[in-house]
């Protein structure tokens, strides 16, 4: 299949590596991805990390956010977000099946990163549960960029 005109973003919390892993092979050659920078010193400076975000980045960028109990406590990912936000770029999150939420109805704010939580409110983000399925991974990411035509990033 070909390459979509996208640039995603695999944004995730270390201790989910394997989930990264898992959505990276499922995507295979759909999509052009890339992940968090991995320079100690690049992930202890926000500036030196977002210039390297946007080394990668281009006018179509899709951050999906695997979400994990503690993915909330990761600064890095808390700037990969407002760096997607400021770009304009589609933000969706991937409830992972670690998270108390996985499957659940209603979700639990205080366990998802606040820039995230602030934009699925503001409707600009987007929030699904975690799939194994590539076409449901695609209905997604249509889903989420339609709420980004709609909508205005919250950059708070």
């Amino acid at each position: 299949m070909e390459q979509k005109d996208f640039n995603l973003f695999i944004s995730y919390y270390h201790v989910d590596r394997y989930f990264r892993d898992r959505l990276s092979k499922m995507i295979g050659n759909h999509f052009k991805t890339n992940s968090s920078p991995h320079n100690y010193e690049l992930c202890h400076n926000f500036r030196k990390y977002t210039e390297e975000l946007r080394k990668n980045s281009s006018e179509h960028d899709i951050f999906i956010v695997l979400v994990g109990n503690e993915t909330y406590k990761c600064k890095n990912v808390d700037w990969e977000i407002d760096f997607g936000l400021h770009e304009d770029a589609c933000v969706m999150g991937l409830c992972l099946p670690t998270n108390d939420d996985y499957l659940k109805k209603d979700i639990n704010p205080k366990i998802i990163p606040e820039k995230l939580v602030n934009n699925l409110y503001a409707g600009y983000a987007s929030y699904f549960d975690w799939t194994d399925n590539y076409d449901d991974l695609e209905n997604y990411i249509e889903i989420s960029l339609n709420n980004k035509c709609e909508r205005h990033p919250l950059l708070v």
